[in-house]
């Protein structure tokens, strides 16, 4: 199949500044079809010949923008061109109309200045890759390696793809460090780059919409869709993981909810983070049982804020209470019905860990029991599009939405939307609807992913696991020591460092490993330090006022230095966690007053409009006879569907005005009512940064 006739999104030399200028375009009010009109205009006067096909058009602008584009939409384009008039119809082909040209275009001149944004962009990524020792060969370089990124790790979800669409594969675990610590200091501190990767990364999601089996449909809402959510991300959302994932989940619940869906967390998910919260409560309690724990991303946020075991006692004891506040609906885990619930069974093979492969698995029980649950709420029904599927089970797992997928279609022989699907995909599919309402979202998105890229990989972290175990067995290091470094939030960033400075992660030696050990201990060791010299001065003072005192200050300067460093400690995990539940609390509060108002405001709405329909039908004279009757039936049919219709609209309405005034309430409550930067990458690495 010839390049320009693909079916599949390809992007190629000079294609970045193409779907940049789909995001300018789409600035500019134009819907998800009329975005591509300009590319294709400005191809159509320069073809050759007078007539020409829709594969003709595919090839001109691959040829001349760098992007293939699916027959079904340049169809679709052709077609509207014709109605205007711009483009005449003969024999299955077309023809430019001599009578009503197309109106002159400035694509040369508007991609000519997003080229120049990209390219100051690309040289900025050259510059920190080399600093890090990564040679790109140039600007074009490296913005070919941050595109393949963006789309492996954002825009493939969009067509159910986890690994994106771009040749050659994605960036290793080196680059995506790099990479994430470039767009993190970017997105940070430099607004002019921030606006360049805004219109990559948005016009990237638009270009790819464009291979949706249904882009006319794009605009629809949600009818009556339910989103299921995972545990992950509930835990998430509660801020299990950090200020910056708890960040993005609200704004992905803001952005559905705006769209008219249900925010789903069933009784089932309840119980399974209160045994993941009961878990982490036990191993918190031991040094063994900290070191035990896997380098996940809760894991690694609980151990660095230094969390106690009453800590997460008191979390799960206000879990549900949480869980409502951040925008959820509890609801109850469905009955199974048998002739709804399909094989469970080879499912839960499919999921099954391929080491242990145990099926019966709390974990894999709880994705079967959702799985379930949706088809349960489903009843039977099937649909080809998200937006009719009714009820969908949410989560950020692939490996676990691709066997879901597998067991949907090929044991279970059926067709339609899975009863699973990623999160990202869904947040999506939703910012293409409403793209104005939450417009920082995407950006959002790029930060969390540049958190995701920093974190050190698992294996690098059982390494260095393993590295320290042999230390505590030389006696190099003691069981206290062990433990400190273990939680220390400066261990990740000096692991992650080391990564970006090897070719091959996996070939991290012991020496680099005794050297991150060893700065680890001399930060611990400055603090307390600070702490023996801060006593030391008080002693020294106290020292010429008398020899008793002075002997008692000698005592206990090293008790005092343990106590202040022990309080420092207890007030930086303490000051965490209040911090997180105020901002659940303010998050709930917000969500309170702002479905409160809308609901009033939308009952007012109702009584008006049905007082006004009633007026108008009351109001109908009405004639004797037969044609009388039916006169009279059909005005007060039509005003009926006329007030429904109306009705759908305010419901519609109303979840959008609920969407932004409880985010108004949210910044009022927080005190920041203008705040529009995307915030860090997470709290957590902004103390790292601090403290390191």
């Amino acid at each position: 199949m010839p390049q320009g006739t693909t079916e599949v999104p390809r992007v190629s030399a000079g294609g970045l500044v193409t779907v940049a200028f789909l995001k300018a375009r789409l600035d500019e009010g134009s819907d998800h079809l009329g975005i591509f009109m300009p590319l294709v205009s400005d191809v159509l006067v320069c073809l050759p010949g007078q007539s020409f096909a829709t594969t003709d058009v595919q090839e001109a602008l691959a040829a001349t923008h760098g992007v293939a584009m699916p027959q079904d939409t340049v169809a679709t384009l052709l077609r509207r061109a014709t109605r205007k008039r711009y483009l005449l119809r003969e024999a299955g082909r077309f023809r430019r109309n001599p009578d009503q040209p197309f109106p002159a275009t400035n694509v040369a001149v508007a991609k000519k200045e997003i080229e120049e944004g990209q390219q100051r962009l690309g040289g900025a990524l050259q510059k920190h890759a080399a600093r890090r020792g990564l040679a790109l060969q140039s600007a074009d370089a490296a913005l070919d390696m941050l595109f393949k990124f963006l789309e492996e790790e954002q825009v493939g979800l969009l067509l159910a793809n986890p690994r994106g669409a771009a040749d050659g594969g994605g960036a290793d675990q080196r680059e995506r460090a790099i990479l994430g610590e470039f767009l993190r200091d970017a997105i940070s501190d430099d607004t002019a780059l921030q606006s360049v990767i805004r219109g990559m990364l948005e016009g990237l999601v638009l270009y790819h919409a464009a291979f949706l089996p249904d882009l006319a449909g794009v605009n629809r809402r949600f009818d009556g869709l339910r989103v299921v959510f995972d545990s992950v991300l509930v835990r998430q959302a509660l801020g299990y993981e950090g200020v910056g994932m708890r960040t993005l989940m609200r704004e992905t619940v803001d952005l559905l909810k705006g769209s008219g869906v249900q925010c789903l967390v069933f009784d089932q998910t309840v119980h399974e983070i209160k045994r993941i919260l009961a878990m982490y409560e036990e191993k918190l309690a031991t040094d063994a049982g900290r070191s035990s724990l896997r380098p996940v991303p809760m894991a690694r946020h609980f151990l660095t804020q230094r969390y106690a075991p009453s800590d997460v006692r008191e979390m799960s004891a206000l879990l549900e209470r949480e869980i409502v506040a951040a925008g959820f609906q509890k609801q109850q885990t469905p009955r199974r019905v048998e002739r709804l619930t399909l094989g469970e069974e080879a499912l839960a093979k499919r999921l099954a860990d391929p080491i242990k492969k145990d099926p019966l698995e709390p974990r894999v029980m709880h994705d079967v029991d959702c799985v379930a649950g949706v088809l349960t709420l489903r009843n039977g029904h099937r649909s080809q599009t998200v937006e009719d599927a009714r009820v969908v089970f949410a989560t950020s797992a692939p490996l676990v939405i691709r066997n879901t997928r597998l067991w949907w279609e090929e044991d279970e022989r059926e067709t339609g939307i899975a009863p699973m699907v990623h999160i990202r995909a869904l947040a999506n599919l939703a910012w293409l609807k409403r793209p104005s309402l939450c417009s920082d979202f995407k950006m959002r998105e790029l930060v969390s992913l540049c958190t995701a890229a920093l974190r050190p990989a698992q294996e690098t972290w059982r390494r260095f696991l393993r590295h320290l175990e042999s230390l505590k067995a030389s006696q190099k290091l003691t069981s206290d020591e062990v433990a400190a470094i273990v939680i220390s939030a400066m261990s990740d960033r000096l692991l992650s460092e080391a990564e970006m400075e090897e070719d091959d992660p996996n070939d991290i030696d012991a020496v680099t490993l005794d050297d991150i050990v060893e700065r680890v201990r001399a930060t611990y060791g400055a603090r307390a330090d600070e702490q023996v010299h801060r006593v030391t001065e008080e002693y020294e003072r106290r020292i010429s006022e008398t020899e008793a005192q002075a002997k008692a200050v000698v005592a206990e300067a090293g008790t005092q230095a343990q106590e202040a460093m022990s309080r420092a400690e207890t007030a930086e995990r303490t000051a965490a966690e209040a911090l997180r539940r105020v901002e659940l609390a303010m998050e709930g509060r917000a969500q309170k007053w702002a479905s409160w108002i809308c609901r009033v405001l939308q009952w007012l709405a109702a009584a008006i409009l049905v007082a006004g329909a009633a007026a108008l039908i009351l109001g109908h004279p009405l004639h004797g006879g037969t044609l009388g009757v039916v006169v009279g039936v059909l005005v007060v049919v039509f005003v009926a569907l006329e007030l429904v219709g109306i009705l759908r609209h305010v419901s519609e309405w109303r979840s959008a005005f609920e969407l932004r005034l409880r985010m108004r309430f949210r910044n009022w409550l927080s005190g920041d009512p203008q705040s529009k930067k995307p915030p860090p990458a997470d709290q957590n690495q902004a103390g790292v940064e601090r403290r390191g």
